[in-house]
């Protein structure tokens, strides 16, 4: 006779118990590394548009200090574009004698067929600027420049 016997009424119960306590806990693994991913995603998609949006805001405001500062014209920025990125210009009169308002909007080009155009990352700055275009004359010649 072998040393095996049937399992009895309690030993199927405890078994069936631990069976139980097994699955459960690789449910809640899972749920909770299911959780996890979706939150890391959450994050890096967050972290993403963030940087989009930095990117954005840094040529809109690296333009507008060119245009300002006389190193580039209005019609250059208007038919500026960057890596991904366009440029809308407006300019209009202002009560403040010889200063113009400037409105720049860069905003992220369309680079696929799938690309959510809601989606695209812009950045609208507004200022008050001096043009130096048509004035060249006003503005002195700084030696240590040339």
């Amino acid at each position: 006779m072998s040393g095996r016997h049937a399992p009895s009424g309690t030993d199927r119960r405890r078994r069936a118990g631990v069976l139980f306590e097994v699955m459960l806990s690789v449910a809640l693994f899972g749920g909770a590394a299911a959780f996890t991913l979706a939150a890391v995603r959450s994050v890096f998609a967050n972290l993403d548009q963030l940087q989009r949006r930095q990117e954005a805001a840094d040529l809109a405001r690296s333009s507008l200090a060119e245009l300002e500062a006389g190193l580039i014209s209005l019609a250059e920025l208007r038919d500026h574009s960057a890596d991904g990125w366009t440029f809308d210009l407006k300019t209009s009169r202002s009560e403040f004698g010889d200063l113009v308002l400037v409105e720049l909007t860069v905003k992220e080009a369309q680079q696929s067929e799938n690309h959510d155009p809601d989606n695209a990352m812009s950045c609208t700055l507004r200022q008050l600027m001096s043009l130096r275009e048509g004035r060249e004359a006003k503005y002195e010649k700084d030696e240590l420049v040339e």
